[in-house]
């Protein structure tokens, strides 16, 4: 059983970011799946080494889309992109250092991050973006 499934409530507009948004749950559930199976170690390591690839890869090519769509607020997403980095490290450093044993409060933070950057701070570059395309093609 999945952290969490996507749904229309996740979706911004911007098939790109989507995709995206889609890599970084499935990793997600995919960490989330082996704890649940019982996992532990190695593979819980490179689970949420991926994820933090996949996060990684993910922010900067967010941060060339905003740059690319003139989003006026790009400066302070790159600085939320920073911080949820940091913390998104010191939660995987704990991970490591239980064994590569993942807790609740890991996969919490996940699903936070996860729901409230997307609904709340991509909607916003996203919706800049779409506006920006209506009156372009207005």
């Amino acid at each position: 059983m999945p952290i969490m499934n996507w749904d229309q409530t996740l979706d911004i507009g911007v098939p790109a970011m989507n995709a995206d948004h889609r890599d970084i749950l499935d990793v997600m559930n995919e960490i989330f799946d082996a704890h649940e199976a019982g996992q532990e170690g190695d593979i819980i390591n490179r689970l949420v080494s991926r994820l933090g690839a996949v996060c990684t890869r993910h922010f900067a090519d967010e941060e060339a889309f905003m740059e690319k769509v003139d989003y006026p607020g790009l400066n302070s997403h790159k600085l939320i992109h920073k911080k949820l980095l940091e913390d998104f490290s010191g939660h995987a450093a704990a991970v490591k250092a239980a064994g590569g044993k993942a807790n609740e409060e890991f996969f919490g933070f996940l699903k936070r991050w996860l729901v409230a950057h997307i609904r709340g701070i991509d909607s916003k570059y996203a919706e800049h973006a779409n506006s920006s395309l209506s009156v372009a093609n207005g």
